[in-house]
């Protein structure tokens, strides 16, 4: 067959040249191995590379097979050469394997179908029949990735593919993209490309901190939170159950024997708890204490999930010789035999170590010694409780876990035993309980 008599589809995507020189040289040594598959009409299926390796050559003809099919047969020939031999985009895999199934539907062919239903179909007798599997293997992906590129050329709106070609996202961000509403897909899209998210991953995390600000920063103005100036264990014992408690007791360091005084506060304690309610207690880090409170056994079918770790950078506190300077404080994480799961849909928010500053008196904001973060105080009350449950902190010191708990519109009532402390508590916004 004469190379001026062969015409190439304007869909094929463009030639790999130093394979088209590879395989020029190739031919000068030992000749055309490979025949090129053309339709009865000398429309070229399969080797664009070998024809124009020949017409880099100056060849004038090549061996060419003809397939005797109809149009519909020639387009699915030219689809199953240019999802093995070209390199496509998995959205440009996934649209050339859509049409395919669709090309196989007309045809009345199942795209499983088998070797002798395919040549029934219409493929040259002794053609090597292609199922979907098989295309898939040969072109270095399972069935299951396959279907996904079919996903994301399905599903993606145009500005969602531009941003997939272009932009260096993964597969997986992409099929996350593709799940979206298609406003949303553009939205997120449009993100991606002025620069204002670095992936789909970025903006949904974007979007969730700016969910939490939103709802952090409202007023509860109508529902201050409460302080009663007095023991915070009979205190306790006059409330109704609570749907979080949350607390940072006296430490070692300030108690004459912290076994007998941990066995005494936390089972009543953890006994106003729901079932379906969770507790943070924070404790010291010292071995004494934190043996003295993973021995009790909580009361109510309440379990003691996980020992969480609050650690910090900067207060330098003393210098011991003998031992390793400490910068973490344990929580002790218990869940109620009904609780739900955590609501913590930041990946940064999962782990058991949190990492944040203590409050530094140099910004006016530390008003007790042991004074715990706002941020951590609002992060545990987020993940454990809803709007308008209701938060107990029978050692409220100076209010932050009561106050984080009204901020985010919760009931928040506590007691401190302190009046010094519970007046700050009052300073800062809380307002005093009978």
């Amino acid at each position: 067959m004469k190379l001026s008599d062969i015409t190439i589809s304007e869909g094929r995507r463009g030639m790999d040249y130093d394979k088209v020189l590879e395989i020029a040289e190739s031919i000068k040594i030992v000749g055309l191995i490979n025949p090129i598959t053309i339709d009865r009409d000398n429309k070229l299926i399969a080797g664009a590379h070998r024809l124009e390796a020949c017409r880099h050559l100056g060849l004038d003809e090549i061996d060419c097979i003809v397939l005797n099919c109809d149009e519909l047969r020639t387009e699915l020939a030219e689809i199953d050469e240019n999802l093995i031999r070209n390199d496509l985009d998995v959205i440009g895999i996934g649209e050339l394997a859509i049409r395919r199934d669709e090309i196989l539907e007309a045809l009345g062919v199942r795209a499983k179908v088998g070797d002798n239903q395919y040549n029934q179909a219409g493929r040259a007798p002794g053609a090597r029949s292609r199922t979907t599997e098989s295309i898939a293997n040969e072109i270095g992906v399972s069935k299951r990735a396959l279907q996904e590129n079919k996903q994301l050329a399905r599903n993606l709106v145009p500005e969602a593919k531009e941003v997939v070609r272009k932009e260096d996202i993964t597969k997986k961000e992409a099929l996350k993209l593709a799940r979206m509403e298609p406003e949303r897909q553009k939205e997120v899209a449009n993100r991606i490309q002025s620069g204002e998210a670095k992936s789909v991953k970025d903006a949904e995390l974007k979007d969730a901190k700016k969910k939490i600000t939103e709802q952090t920063a409202q007023s509860v103005e109508a529902n201050k939170p409460t302080i009663f100036v007095g023991d915070g264990m009979e205190w306790l014992k006059r409330q109704p159950p609570c749907d979080l408690l949350i607390t940072d007791p006296p430490y070692s360091t300030d108690i004459e024997n912290i076994e007998t005084f941990a066995s005494e506060w936390l089972p009543t304690a953890l006994s106003r708890v729901k079932p379906t309610g969770m507790a943070y207690i924070f404790v010291g880090a010292y071995p004494g204490e934190l043996h003295a409170y993973t021995g009790i056994e909580p009361p109510n079918g309440m379990t003691l999930e996980q020992v969480l770790v609050w650690t910090y950078k900067n207060t330098l506190g003393n210098n011991p010789k003998d031992r390793y300077k400490l910068n973490w404080q344990a929580i002790l994480f218990y869940r109620g035999c009904e609780a739900s799961e955590l609501d913590c849909p930041l990946t940064a928010e999962q782990w058991a170590v949190m990492e944040m500053n203590a409050p530094d008196g140099r910004l006016g904001n530390r008003y007790h010694a042991w004074q715990k973060p706002m941020e951590l105080a609002e992060r545990l009350i987020r993940h454990s409780t809803n709007p308008d449950d209701v938060v107990y902190d029978p050692f409220a010191c100076t209010g932050t876990f009561l106050l984080a708990a009204a901020k985010l519109g919760r009931i928040a009532c506590g007691a401190e035993i302190d009046s010094n402390h519970a007046a700050i508590a009052i300073e800062r916004g809380c307002v005093y309980a009978e």
